[in-house]
């Protein structure tokens, strides 16, 4: 056979007793892993081989959860693709020749790849403000991420990051049910976790389920002391994140601007280098009706030198709301 050789061990788990079986196995391996490194477009002319030869999971490393070597100039295929972050809770390295990464407000596990310099691929906060790199090699294409943890929560059933990383990459995808099982799935295996009740409470405010998003970010504020250290103030974070659907939740009956209030104050106590505190608190007071605080805490905001680019415009909008609702 022409090319790379069996190696031995995984000629002993091929076990499959004939030789023409096992050359075509190998021949589709060898086929998908030059595929996989053309993009997705072409991974899809391929994917029903995957019925045909499901068997050759056991045997295709980029199908068992290896890490695949990057090819060389591969860099650009990622830019613009939503990748999912394989290993911790987000966390970036800062600079180019970091050793250490930490995590960052707006860097989620599932986010688009904004530029590539070979290996590193470095992803920009949603609010435009703060940015990091990952390695090609502890990630996976969105597209390509759901059956990659399908493989790993089959080998390891008590595995809460497969669990928690398939629940984004599902939330991510807009399958919003098996994402709510996955999250809860990941909490079950290991409830002390603070990330885990945020990440499921963000994806409750999502399906304007308000009081289960609140009970969750009650109980990650609850488990925050003893959960996993973070780059930011994870306990500012919730107290905000409290905030928002207590003043904005889509069913007017669930609002509650006192706690939306006495929420955000608590998060601008705990840490007042937040810009985007003074956005909620404004909503906080504007939901209960004192509009002329609401315009002074957004012109704070707006005048703050650290304004999120990506979000100056949408804050000048709101600020003209209010200014015209105090107008007439």
């Amino acid at each position: 056979m022409v090319g790379r050789r069996w190696p031995l061990k995984r000629r002993r788990q091929l076990d499959l007793g004939d030789a023409v079986v096992a050359t075509a196995v190998y021949s589709w391996c060898t086929w998908h892993d030059t595929l996989r490194d053309r993009g997705p477009n072409t991974m899809r002319a391929v994917r029903h081989w995957s019925v045909l030869l499901s068997g050759a999971a056991l045997l295709c490393p980029t199908l068992v959860g290896q890490t695949p070597r990057a090819s060389p100039g591969a860099g650009a295929a990622w830019v613009g693709q939503r990748i999912v972050m394989l290993n911790g809770m987000g966390e970036v390295h800062r600079l180019v020749d970091s050793t250490q990464a930490s995590t960052a407000v707006g860097i989620n596990l599932v986010a688009p790849v904004a530029r590539a310099e070979g290996r590193r691929l470095w992803i920009v906060a949603t609010s435009g403000d703060d940015s990091g790199w990952v390695d090609s090699s502890a990630v996976r294409r969105l597209s390509e991420a759901i059956p990659y943890l399908d493989t790993l929560i089959e080998r390891d059933s008590s595995d809460w990051g497969a669990y928690l990383r398939r629940a984004e990459a599902e939330h991510a995808l807009n399958q919003r049910e098996p994402a709510t099982l996955d999250y809860t799935r990941a909490i079950d295996l290991y409830p002390r976790e603070a990330f885990l009740y945020l990440r499921r409470g963000r994806h409750y405010t999502t399906l304007h389920d308000c009081d289960r998003a609140l009970e969750d970010f009650d109980k990650a504020i609850a488990s925050a002391p003893t959960s996993a250290a973070q780059g930011y103030n994870l306990t500012a974070e919730l107290y905000s994140l409290e905030s928002g659907v207590s003043s904005g939740c889509t069913d007017s009956t669930r609002r509650d601007p006192g706690r939306a209030l006495a929420a955000i104050q608590h998060a601008i106590a705990l840490d007042s280098s937040r810009t985007t505190f003074l956005v909620i608190l404004a909503g906080a007071y504007a939901s209960g009706g004192d509009l002329r605080a609401a315009v002074k805490a957004l012109k704070r905001a707006l005048d703050s030198p650290r304004a999120a680019p990506a979000y100056r415009d949408a804050w000048q909008r709101q600020l003209g709301e209010y200014e015209r609702e105090l107008a007439r």
